[in-house]
């Protein structure tokens, strides 16, 4: 082979290799994802994640304690799936993982192609508070023992595997969305008066202070309403950043865990981030109880809350995350 010969065989080489390095479908066994990030952006998302001052410390006499080793984890599921508890506020308090949640949602995360799915939780679901002889809401879990009994009563409610959480506060997401240029979230005419805008046709663009309004509204319906609008909210962050270049998407990342707080760690945090980012199939939504699959009922005390039917509830997750037929 001439010198000719060998330099277009080896420019042909070169730009195969580029194509395949690019388009290939990435599997997390081999994505070289230390790549992705430059030094500057992993010691940011690593400060964020161990910022300290976002925990309010737990007073003694009133918590439930639970070993993080004892979460009730389910064996058997498919483990190419990461279910990570979200745990939400709408408050302007940076002091999370106290309280009662506003909102309970559990991402699914597919570790060999980055698929994500969804699915949120009625606060008002009526369960068994592990390590205690009371039933009570879901969202009263967090208050009684932390984001781990969280953890712990949706694994024994719903028969899972999380032992990953994140307490996230809705306020401080204003600034998250506003780096992202807004979100596209389709509203109501009932909604668009709430917030103080003019409802268009199709999906709008919100800024991160009407993002908020549109998470905050109660008014104009029940749980499974708030419910929904907060799981299209984060949907529509998520479809944000996946749509961003990989830069923004890693500086908003970073915003992102400046207002959680999450037992999560670097070495969790940085192999998921580019495969969700490549992976561009649609996040699938779930609302559970599922309609049929549970009443409205109230308390010996007098609370409202969702009565339901625990293992259809549990199928229909199963079904949900772990069958391609949804």
């Amino acid at each position: 082979m001439n010198n000719s010969l060998k330099r277009l065989f080896n420019a042909i080489l070169f730009a195969c290799l580029f194509f395949c390095a690019v388009f290939q479908k990435t599997y997390a066994a081999d994505l070289p994802y230390e790549r992705v990030y430059t030094p500057e952006q992993r010691d940011a998302i690593n400060a964020a994640l161990e910022d300290g001052s976002k925990l309010l410390p737990v007073g003694e006499e009133f918590r439930i304690k639970v070993n993080p080793d004892d979460l009730s984890i389910a064996e058997g599921l498919d483990d190419t799936w990461k279910n990570i508890l979200l745990l939400g506020t709408d408050t302007g308090n940076i002091n999370l993982n106290y309280g009662r949640t506003d909102a309970m949602l559990v991402l699914s995360i597919n570790k060999r192609t980055g698929e994500l799915k969804l699915t949120s939780l009625v606060r008002d679901m009526f369960v068994k508070i592990p390590n205690t002889s009371m039933h009570n809401r879901i969202n009263a879990a967090n208050a009684f023992g932390g984001p781990l009994l969280a953890v712990k009563t949706v694994n024994e409610t719903l028969g899972l595997n999380i032992n990953l959480y994140a307490s996230i506060n809705f306020s401080g997401f204003k600034d998250v969305v506003d780096a992202l240029g807004g979100v596209d979230i389709e509203i109501t005419e009932a909604e668009a008066r709430i917030i103080g805008i003019e409802k268009l046709e199709g999906a709008q663009t919100l800024s991160g202070d009407e993002a908020l309004k549109y998470v905050r509204i109660r008014k104009i319906d029940n749980n499974f309403g708030r419910n929904e609008r907060q799981r299209t909210f984060l949907v529509a962050l998520l479809n944000k950043i996946k749509n961003s270049d990989i830069d923004v998407a890693i500086e908003a990342l970073i915003l992102s865990l400046s207002h959680m707080a999450t037992n999560m760690s670097i070495n969790d945090v940085l192999p998921l981030m580019p495969l969700v980012i490549t992976n561009q199939k649609d996040m699938a939504m779930l609302s559970l109880p599922a309609k049929g699959d549970y009443t409205l009922g109230t308390t010996s005390w007098g609370a409202s809350v969702v009565l339901f039917d625990k293992q259809r509830t549990r199928d229909t997750f199963i079904r949900f995350v772990y069958s391609n037929k949804h």
